[in-house]
């Protein structure tokens, strides 16, 4: 008699393909519907109060797409009216994630309500972007210490040893001109944790300047110290402090808001150091802004400015930390 001898391998593979077989036989039985149930969304899920249990995932998809078309909405830009002087806000526009919303309703359990997954979408312009901010509205003790950045570059270092040992952070308004000549030190603000922003690629009287001679000013910085620090500025600080709403609009256009001060410490005349502190503290608030350049008085008096600060309970931040603290004021 012929024995065949089947391997315990030869077995198994033939045992997983009945398996198979037989898999596949209830699956030609099961009833579309019942199918659906299975590889579509669960019974009783509803979207956005629409019931959508046992759609298949391409099917959901274009009850999604017909969704967003009622939902989206493109933001608005704030406007400036010159003829009446009055600044209507910017309005937020609403974008639908198709693929999250897509996922979510696919993995809801049975019965479950899902709403559509919406993101806002930020205008290019807002009310704040088209006046000049010269503090922020808010409650918290914090103020910003900015440094406007044309020349002084043998006080800097110090400047930053002194930020450094209180901990705090700063903006630093820096001209293209500067930072052609000191690129290392731009970068060295930048790995120090500060904020950099635009000054200006030279120091004009912007009031004698065209919206193209403006624009360029502006956007010929941003090109360079991207270039040196791959940020890109969002805060304007005009040369001179010279400010008119044709400015703000102009920057404001570039994506820019323009920052002016609430307290100037006038330290550009190199006063005593404990002037500069004075001038600096003398009307301290929440959401002050304090003007200031980096001058030999200045580098001296600002540790103990700082330490001041510190005692009193104020912390000082950037100006767009102090900016999402509050609502800003524009004179």
């Amino acid at each position: 008699m012929l024995v065949v001898r089947v391997s315990s391998k030869t077995v198994a593979l033939l045992a997983a393909a009945a398996c198979l077989v037989a898999a596949a036989a209830v699956v030609a039985v099961v009833s579309p519907s019942s199918r659906r149930m299975v590889l579509g969304v669960r019974s009783g899920v509803t979207l956005a109060g629409q019931n959508v249990g046992g759609l298949y995932a391409d099917e959901l998809r274009r009850v999604v797409l017909t969704i967003s078309e009622m939902l989206e909405r493109n933001p608005q830009d704030a406007i400036y009216h010159s003829e009446t002087g009055e600044v209507v806000s910017e309005r937020l526009g609403v974008s639908l994630d198709v693929d999250a919303t897509v996922d979510a309703v696919m993995a809801a359990s049975r019965g479950a309500a899902v709403e559509p997954s919406l993101r806002a979408v930020p205008p290019s312009i807002t009310a704040t972007m088209l006046r000049p901010v010269y503090g922020v509205n808010t409650s918290k003790q914090l103020v910003s210490l900015v440094f406007n950045v044309a020349w002084g570059e043998e006080f800097l270092p110090d400047v930053l040893a002194a930020l450094r040992d209180a901990g705090a952070r700063c903006t630093f308004f820096i001209t293209g001109t500067w930072a052609k000549q000191f690129p290392n030190m731009v970068s060295a603000i930048k790995e120090e944790g500060h904020e950099i922003a635009n000054h200006g690629m030279s120091h004009p009287h912007p009031k004698e300047l065209p919206d193209s001679e403006l624009e360029k000013l502006i956007t010929d910085n941003e090109a360079l110290l991207r270039q040196i620090t791959g940020v890109r500025t969002v805060l304007f600080a005009p040369p001179y402090g010279e400010v008119d709403q044709r400015i703000t609009g102009v920057a404001a256009r570039l994506g820019y808001t323009t920052v002016m001060w609430t307290v100037d410490t006038i330290d550009w005349q190199r006063p005593a150091p404990d002037v500069v502190t004075q001038r600096a503290l003398a009307r301290l608030a929440p959401g002050n802004i304090v003007l200031m350049h980096p001058t030999d008085p200045t580098a001296r008096a600002l540790g103990g400015i700082l330490a001041q600060l510190k005692q009193k309970g104020y912390s000082a931040v950037t100006v767009s930390e102090l900016l999402k603290a509050g609502s800003a004021r524009h004179g």
